[in-house]
């Protein structure tokens, strides 16, 4: 068995017998990396120690993808800094092609922080 990485899925795929005697690989089904949620053509198709497989995998993926979303944001200060910089400089048809996506973005990272720390006052000045 082995898994293949789709977006927000994982393909699960087994080896089997295929003609000939020839081992055909065929996926069976597939889970979601957010939920954790096995489908029902991929349960139906594994054995309870494959679940678990499955299950250890999508764990540590997890666990992998929050590490890195933890050190984007220990990093993001600095990111920013230098993309003001960049921006004093930048062509200004280049900035205003992705200024509105820009300014979306940041409004909802500022709502999220000061959301998550109590109040908007408090994401203004956070360290």
């Amino acid at each position: 068995m082995h898994l293949r990485r789709r977006g927000n899925s994982v393909q699960i795929v087994k080896s089997q017998p295929g003609d000939g005697g020839k081992v055909v690989s065929r996926p069976i089904g597939s889970a979601n990396l957010l939920t954790g949620e096995i489908g029902p053509n991929a349960m139906s198709a594994l054995t309870s120690q494959e679940v678990q497989e499955v299950k250890d995998w999508i764990g540590r993926r997890q666990a992998v993808e929050a590490q890195r979303q933890e050190v984007e944001y220990r990093m993001l200060a600095d990111r920013l800094t230098e993309i003001a910089t960049w921006i004093q400089g930048a062509d200004k048809k280049v900035l205003a092609e992705h200024a509105d996506e820009v300014r979306e973005s940041l409004g909802r990272v500022r709502l999220a922080l000061g959301g998550a720390l109590g109040d908007a006052k408090a994401a203004r000045t956070a360290d």
